[in-house]
């Protein structure tokens, strides 16, 4: 008996991690189940392209499926109902990817992606209830840790939603600002900045037919075609946006007329400078090409304007910042709350530099220092955005922005925007300057120089 004692005690040693290879909770999580998670979840963009890729993969979901094991082990175990449920959900899920890695579908790990991402919610849910509000710096920890805070498409489990700041009205969450209100009021429209529920039924209807790429009565069939994506891809709303309970004609709400105003003399030859660019070399190459063809800037703000689709913004709201996370083109604006003052105006961005301040119940971001590349409807480098975010009821939130920008324009303007609370996610815009798009662009008036057909 003594000797298979001996032999049983050997044998646990040796199935044990030895002292330098034990790991706490928080280790284990960075190396390996952090990268291993990410090989699952970005498998459609990033998929195997040769043996030695799949090898690798299967080695990741191996080790996956090894750590998701030891969650259920001694080092680890802490109860045996909750976290044990917990544990067992990864232990399927990976153990499911391992095996579709050693087949090498990549169909199964893309099915996968909700059970493995459900797994990671649950337990962090059930363990880690501030799990998805961690200080700022720990929130960029690593790619997995980004991940796994976005819902999946059909995945059950809710997200922890932590308290916002304190004493503040709750702007958190994904929201859809998608219009078929345009900026600029119709002709017409002239003069009626609103309309009754019969006339607002009738134009939505009239519009909504308009706007259907899916019609096939085009006047050519080179105009078909032109109708590039079916009406499928296509979320650019289907009613006018209500404002103080009124559908509006136009998002700009002053000047009266619901008109931008007009350029200065100045602003006016920036403009006719773009136009002629435009129309003498619309080709020459990608700097041509507007901002959002290049996928450097789309409708991301500031300002926030609705598009023809990923008409949504995400905002994450802390006691001493906000992030307004926009779907296109995936950028994200980090806003301190604090107080301190912008940046010196030598420093220029995209976005621009954006501080915030409570003013009541409302949210109002002030920005400045934009770059004069950006030319948003004629703007330039001294562009100054004043955004408001204002709750309005349980689903409902009224986004209000001022243009003040007196190089460019003759007098500020400003819109406003009901926008609606959703329970969608907001999915990747994998949308980058090397896009195919911009090689057949350029390949194609090459070879038309060329003469060829």
């Amino acid at each position: 008996m003594r000797i298979i004692a001996i032999l049983l005690f050997v044998a646990a040693q040796a199935g044990s991690p030895s002292p330098h290879e034990a790991k706490t909770m928080s280790e284990l999580m960075i190396d390996p189940i952090y990268p291993t998670s990410d090989a699952i979840f970005y498998i459609s963009t990033r998929t195997p392209a040769n043996d030695a890729d799949w090898r690798a993969l299967e080695a990741k979901t191996s080790a996956l499926a090894d750590a998701a094991k030891a969650l259920a082990g001694p080092m680890y175990f802490r109860d045996r109902t909750r976290w044990m449920a917990d544990a067992k959900l990864m232990i399927d899920a990976s153990a499911a990817a391992s095996d579709a890695a050693k087949r090498r579908d990549v169909n199964a790990l893309v099915e996968l992606n909700d059970a493995l991402y459900t797994s990671c919610v649950q337990c962090h849910q059930d363990y880690r209830p501030n799990y998805g509000r961690r200080s700022l710096p720990a929130v960029a920890d690593t790619p997995a840790a980004a991940a796994a805070a976005q819902p999946s498409p059909s995945a059950s489990v809710r997200s922890p939603s932590p308290p916002a700041s304190v004493g503040k009205p709750d702007l958190e969450g994904v929201w859809s600002f998608a219009t078929i209100t345009p900026l600029e009021r119709p002709a017409e429209f002239a003069g009626k900045p609103e309309l009754t529920a019969d006339e607002a039924a009738a134009y939505e209807r009239r519009t909504v037919e308009a706007n259907n790429r899916d019609r096939r009565d085009k006047s050519s069939p080179e105009a078909d075609v032109g109708g590039a994506y079916n009406e499928a891809w296509f979320d650019r709303g289907s009613v006018l946006t209500v404002v103080n309970g009124r559908k509006r004609t136009s998002l700009i709400v002053d000047p009266a007329d619901g008109k931008i105003p007009a350029l200065t003399p100045s602003g006016k030859q920036r403009a006719d400078v773009r136009a002629a660019d435009r129309r003498d070399h619309p080709t020459d190459g990608p700097e041509n090409q507007g901002l959002p063809t290049r996928c450097l800037l789309f409708g991301a703000g500031p300002p926030i304007v609705p598009g023809p689709y990923n008409n949504f913004v995400q905002i994450f709201q802390f006691p001493d910042h906000v992030i307004i996370l926009n779907e296109m083109i995936h950028d994200a604006r980090i806003v301190p709350l604090d107080g301190r003052p912008h940046t010196a105006q030598a420093i220029r961005k995209w976005l621009g530099d954006s501080r915030g301040r409570w003013e009541g119940d409302t949210l109002v971001v002030d920005t400045t220092n934009f770059t004069d590349k950006t030319n948003f409807r004629g703007a330039d480098g001294n562009l100054h955005v004043v955004e408001r975010f204002t709750r309005t009821g349980p689903g409902t939130l009224l986004y209000e922005f001022t243009i003040d920008n007196p190089t460019a324009f003759t007098k500020p303007w400003s819109t406003a925007i009901g926008m609606t609370k959703s329970d969608d996610r907001i999915f990747e815009y994998a949308c980058h300057e090397a896009n195919y798009a911009m090689t057949g662009i350029l390949r194609g008036a090459r070879a038309e120089e060329r003469g060829k057909p």
